[in-house]
């Protein structure tokens, strides 16, 4: 089933990315290997940086696309502290045109296309004239970011491919397709199966499928891996069986 949602909606489309905040940071490497597979496994994404670092690797990356790759990460993360409008914009658009001289320098490297089409979500959030035109260059770079390098971020490339089909409006005006979405979260799921952003993302999805016995079964499995904090008592075992048997209750064609 084919959903159409508002053109706003698919400015928001960069939700399919991971949250900076949320991922586990660790120290990036100075430098990126020439060899895209080893630079796709060893660099770390959303590594914490300054402006002052963006603009000294920016001032570099000219010939050198693990430096690229290094700035334009650190665009990202520069744009999610940022609160003005037209900075976060620019950053997007300088982060862009770094990871898309990654690509032309490392065309195989799925890490340099999956900030490629991240880097352009960005700007199309920050520019809602432009936004529906960006689209296909999102969808273009996250394909072979997906086709190259899966694993990148937890799923990222197919998680960023889920939330796009969900999000965009449907023919004729954009290519929105919930059931390919269900595809793209599952491969996302296969890839990073302890990231929640992945089932959650499958879980509306299928909703939008209106596969509602399919979704029920998945968000008992996300909630089943999210004890409470205060640890797990009878009452949330007891709670965790009723929404299980719930799941259950539905059409066995929305469960199988």
């Amino acid at each position: 089933m084919t959903i159409v949602r508002s053109l706003l909606v698919v400015l928001f489309l960069v939700g399919a990315c991971a949250k900076v905040s949320d991922l586990p940071r660790q120290s990036a490497k100075e430098t990126v290997d020439k060899d895209p597979a080893a630079a796709d496994s060893s660099f770390v994404l959303w590594t914490p940086c300054t402006r002052k670092q963006a603009i000294q690797w920016t001032a570099t990356a000219g010939k050198d696309a693990g430096t690229a790759i290094k700035a334009a990460s650190c665009y990202v993360v520069l744009i999610k502290q940022e609160g003005d409008k037209v900075l976060m914009l620019a950053d997007a658009r300088q982060g862009r045109n770094l990871a898309e001289a990654a690509v032309n320098m490392l065309p195989n490297s799925g890490l340099a296309h999956y900030l490629a089409a991240y880097l352009t979500g960005l700007e199309a959030e920050n520019d809602p004239v432009r936004g529906l035109n960006l689209v296909p260059t999102i969808e273009r770079e996250a394909l072979l970011a997906a086709k190259l390098s899966p694993k990148i971020d937890h799923g990222g490339p197919d998680r960023m491919l889920g939330e796009l089909y969900l999000r965009a409006p449907g023919f004729p005006v954009s290519f929105g397709d919930s059931s390919k979405s269900v595809v793209h979260y599952r491969r996302a799921l296969d890839h990073g199966l302890g990231f929640k952003e992945n089932r959650l993302g499958l879980i509306e999805a299928l909703l939008a499928e209106e596969e509602p016995g399919q979704a029920c079964l998945e968000l008992h499995r996300l909630l089943d891996d999210m004890p409470p904090a205060h640890g797990i008592t009878p009452q949330w075992r007891e709670a965790m069986a009723l929404l299980k048997r719930m799941c259950s209750m539905q059409e066995p064609e929305d469960i199988y």
